[in-house]
């Protein structure tokens, strides 16, 4: 029988450096954990370039489930995964940087860590990539040997604006991302796209798409991503909801158009007054963003009106989720649009954009609007601001309605893996 080999590279690179996982190393790990759930640790292996070690690897992902927690057990992970940990190196103690240098010492010496091995890779075994991976190509080498040796390769695509649209991307990452795809022909069996959207993207810009290289949509989920289970939560984020808001959720940038929306409430300020919510933005910032903020400095934040709740945890995420009035999310370009989806999750009403993907996540339980209609924005707002009947409404449709969950994208994936015919 055929095994699912899961590329786990993302994660490792990523572990290193950071304690928290975000986006797609997120995804990864919800996706593969499911799949392990599933179908077992036998049928569901790990497989990556090693950061350290400078060759492939094979991983055991026994420990992975579908609620595994990055954050509470990264010092383990790092162990088992012979990886040093290089998290927030500039701000350690002198004697932090001494332990983390012996650490790397030890783990050079020692040849790895107990979960990894050499591939065991068969002719029939599928090989799923479910994120991109970016200068390295030693492994995209030995991914085109495993397809020419009979290996099939999945590719996930989240989304191309880095080339469609390179002024809402950060600066630079559309050489890159042109690179990543100049090589998937190379090495890719089939392309996987988490939207309609994506995968009429991808046609454009990766000429093979469609053609050579089957795609197919494998959409993602409503689901929240994140432990929605009680954990410490500030008493900024507790104190925003003594008070009724807005939830605005995703990476504070100009892709996102966050100061547009801003802009919108400082207009409902004036036309709504005293009754118009707090807008809250929760988010780490991104790339672009100066201008939203040097707007906020100059406003006062609307006397309190607009807050920043910057990188909330999970915990902190659910409690603004479930506390808030409605959310609002109008991006300019989206490969899925996750927030719309966690929205509809916590049975929150969202105002959302009308283009690219997003109404694939929404259907019809979201108020679509045109990001670029900034009157159009403040009008669908005001609407349910006054009117919370409105709001009911939308609430009883989105309680009753089928939302997907990331064990539906799981068993997609690993069906679309299995009944592909080998090369």
């Amino acid at each position: 029988m055929s095994r699912i080999f899961c590329d786990m590279t993302t994660i490792l690179a990523h572990a290193r450096k950071h304690a928290t996982v975000t986006g797609i190393q997120r995804v990864v790990l919800r996706v593969v954990g499911h799949l392990v759930a599933m179908h077992g640790p036998q049928a569901v292996r790990g497989i990556a370039w090693h950061p350290k070690l400078h060759r492939v690897v094979e991983i055991d992902l026994s420990f992975l489930g579908p609620d595994y927690r990055f954050e509470a057990h990264r010092t383990d992970f790092l162990r088992e995964m012979a990886l040093p940990d290089n998290a927030d190196g500039q701000s350690r103690t002198p004697l932090r940087r001494l332990g983390a240098r012996i650490e790397r010492l030890r783990l050079r010496t020692s040849g790895g860590g107990e979960r990894l091995s050499a591939p065991s890779l068969r002719p029939d075994d599928r090989i799923l990539v479910l994120a991109p991976n970016f200068r390295n190509e030693p492994y995209i080498a030995y991914l085109a040997a495993r397809k020419a040796a009979g290996n099939r390769v999945f590719q996930l695509i989240h989304d191309v604006i880095p080339l469609l649209k390179p002024w809402l991307a950060k600066p630079g990452h559309d050489v890159e991302f042109r690179k990543f795809l100049d090589r998937t022909p190379d090495y890719v069996s089939d392309f996987l796209c988490v939207s309609n959207q994506t995968e009429a993207d991808l046609r454009l810009v990766v000429p093979a798409a469609g053609r050579e290289i089957p795609t197919q949509v494998v959409p993602e989920a409503h689901e929240f991503m994140g432990d929605a289970e009680d954990g410490p939560i500030a008493h900024s984020i507790r104190a925003l909801a003594e008070h009724p808001f807005v939830l605005c959720v995703g990476t504070i940038e100009v892709r996102k158009n966050t100061l547009a929306l801003c802009k919108v409430w400082a207009q409902l300020r004036q036309d709504i007054g005293v009754g118009l919510p707090r807008l809250v933005l929760a988010g780490q910032r991104g790339w672009r963003a100066e201008e939203l903020f040097e707007w906020l400095d100059a406003a006062g934040d609307l006397e309190g009106l607009i807050t920043i709740a910057e990188r909330p945890s999970d915990a902190e995420l659910a409690f603004l989720y479930r506390n808030c009035r409605f959310t609002v999310f109008p991006s300019l370009y989206e490969g899925w649009g996750l927030p719309i989806g966690e929205s509809l999750w916590f049975g929150k009403l969202c105002i959302a954009s009308n283009s690219s993907s997003m109404p694939q996540v929404g259907g019809d339980l979201v108020d679509y609007v045109d990001p670029e209609d900034l009157e159009g924005v403040r009008w669908a707002i005001e609407r349910v601001v006054t009117d919370r009947a409105a709001i009911e409404a939308r609430e009883a449709a989105i309680r009753a309605a089928p939302l997907r969950r990331w064990a539906d994208v799981a068993a997609e994936i690993y069906a679309a893996a299995e009944d592909a015919v080998p090369c």
